[in-house]
């Protein structure tokens, strides 16, 4: 293989020997051209490689925060759901008694409350709702009263809620609610 090169090389000097001063010029020119072409092209490659690695590493930084996100909302829908399940396995709520007492708590007389015939099954959860009418209310009244059934004990939400304004005042309203509160089967 050495030997190969030294001849090639010899075939080479011999060659640039025959050439003229101004075409050994042109020759060298012409290869420094070739080197620096190379050299770009080389170096293009070089710069495309990274930046594409650069990319990549951009995108899963990208994909590894949004992992992170959504780790973080698990975590927390997690806990909310340890957080309802307790809620749901704990003693029952007494809806008649309870509405009433909250009524009391944020000043609103409940006088009509008709309890639901029969607790309804739903897939794992029993169901008891009570139907409450209210007559002459403040709205602002009304909407605390309902945040404090819903955020007391137990788990209790407020369904179907139909609010009508008087004409005698406008500013009370008329409101018939459905109250309910789950429990876990068994």
């Amino acid at each position: 293989m050495m030997e190969r090169l030294k001849a090639l090389r010899a075939d080479l000097s011999a060659w640039l020997g025959k050439l003229a001063p101004r075409e050994r010029v042109m020759v060298f020119a012409a290869a420094a051209a070739v080197v620096v072409f190379a050299g770009w092209l080389v170096s293009r490659q070089i710069g495309r490689g990274l930046s594409a690695r650069e990319q990549r590493i951009e995108d899963k930084t990208r994909v590894l925060a949004q992992v992170s996100k959504l780790a973080e909302s698990y975590r927390q829908r997690q806990a909310q759901r340890t957080e309802l399940e307790q809620r749901l396995k704990g003693s029952p709520v007494q809806l008649l008694s309870y509405i009433s007492q909250q009524g009391a708590q944020n000043q609103i007389e409940v006088g009509d409350l008709r309890p639901s015939p029969a607790p309804a099954e739903l897939e794992g959860l029993r169901e008891d709702a009570v139907e409450v009418n209210l007559a002459r209310v403040e709205l602002a009244r009304l909407a605390h009263f309902l945040q404090a059934l819903e955020r007391g004990q137990g788990v209790v939400k407020v369904r179907r809620l139909r609010i009508t304004s008087r004409a005698d005042d406008p500013n009370l309203v008329d409101a018939t609610f459905t109250v309910a509160a789950y429990q876990l089967k068994g």
